[in-house]
């Protein structure tokens, strides 16, 4: 395994050799600030350039029209809510709640991980050093976002009309066409191929910062994503 010498390279080969990566932060924990520039830049790029791309009346009609959250509202009510979505400015207020949402979020993740690897007596990683390490678990945002910005540059044909979904290209909404009508949109826009390489990558850095089998590490670092899926699946079909 070759030495992981800068943070530059981490964010390279934390996508192949990711146990190399958690090696090296047990002596270099401050590299984790680039990863978190590079996943909040890229996790907030796709929804900025949606909603700066398509026509605002146009998105209004379609979601007024085609989501289920508004499918019991009347003709007047509908006409209401026409005044109230504020597409103008959903890019800069998408970005903001995407940069919240990644903090807190990865912070509820770094608690779980902190909380599920205390048994390990030889384990003296703390709260911030799960924290900073969600950081590199989340580098997979990378690919799914390359790929969402591709498409929609690709799509964007100056009529202003995309799917929702083209947001989160790598998502199982966008590659199964399916449409916001559906009462399974929420789930499978959510869930994306990505995901799957950052459990990968959380496995590789509990087995790295622990004595934990591999087997448990996969495990205690899917768990997360199971548990939350599998309520949000029950959720929708009950």
């Amino acid at each position: 395994m070759s030495n992981v010498t800068n943070p530059f390279q981490a964010c390279n080969e934390v996508f192949y050799k990711p146990g190399g990566v958690f090696e090296a932060l047990k002596h270099n924990n401050n590299w984790s600030w680039l990863p978190f520039f590079i996943v909040i830049i890229m996790a907030v790029l796709p929804n900025y350039l949606y909603f700066t791309s398509i026509d605002p009346d146009w998105y209004i009609d379609y979601l007024l029209n085609t989501s289920p959250d508004f499918a019991d509202l009347s003709p007047a009510e509908l006409d209401g809510m026409r005044d109230v979505i504020p597409v103008s400015s959903m890019a800069t207020w998408g970005a903001l709640g995407g940069i919240i949402g990644f903090v807190v979020i990865n912070a509820i993740i770094a608690v779980y991980f902190n909380l599920v690897t205390k048994s390990d007596e030889e384990n003296i990683n703390g709260f911030t050093d799960w924290y900073g390490a969600t950081w590199w678990m989340g580098m997979p945002v990378v690919i799914g976002s390359l790929v969402s910005i591709l498409m929609i540059l690709f799509a964007n044909d100056g009529s202003g009309q995309m799917p929702v979904s083209i947001v989160s290209s790598t998502s199982f909404a966008h590659i199964f066409g399916m449409d916001i009508s559906s009462p399974w949109f929420g789930l499978a826009n959510a869930f994306r191929i990505e995901s799957l390489l950052s459990i990968y990558i959380g496995a590789a850095a509990i087995a790295s910062w622990t004595n934990f089998a591999w087997n448990k590490s996969l495990l205690l670092s899917a768990l997360p994503t199971i548990i939350v899926y599998g309520i949000w699946a029950v959720i929708t079909l009950v």
